[in-house]
């Protein structure tokens, strides 16, 4: 049986729970792959040689002429520098709690506009 990326928002809620900068850092981080992982399955492999694939599945939800999944797209490459932020900054962030608040309403909201996009889009 297929791993259900949606486990992931899951426990990225508990981690946002929990009252230390580790916690509230993987919760961001887990919340990204979770929509990060459900987008990539829509859109498919990447091309052989493809190194980046956030970046490229990204770029696959932008380069669409359906407004919706264009900015799923414009969404998604947010949600990676926020991710990026938690996952590489080691700068101490007092708002971090509100950022990992943040990431988990965006992560609900991505997976909710996913789920009802047209099953058209998007296609590399």
């Amino acid at each position: 049986m297929p791993f259900d990326w949606n486990n992931f928002l899951s426990l990225a809620e508990q981690l946002a729970a929990n009252d230390n900068e580790a916690s509230k850092r993987t919760a961001i981080s887990r919340a990204y792959y979770c929509a990060f992982n459900l987008a990539l399955a829509r859109v498919g492999p990447r091309p052989r040689g493809e190194r980046r694939t956030h970046q490229w599945c990204w770029a696959q939800y932008t380069r669409t002429p359906d407004l919706t999944c264009q900015r799923l797209g414009n969404t998604g490459f947010r949600l990676k520098r926020m991710r990026e932020e938690a996952d590489y900054d080691g700068t101490q962030n007092p708002r971090l709690d509100e950022e990992a608040q943040r990431m988990l309403e965006d992560a609900r909201q991505f997976l909710a506009d996913l789920s009802t996009l047209d099953l058209r889009y998007p296609r590399p």
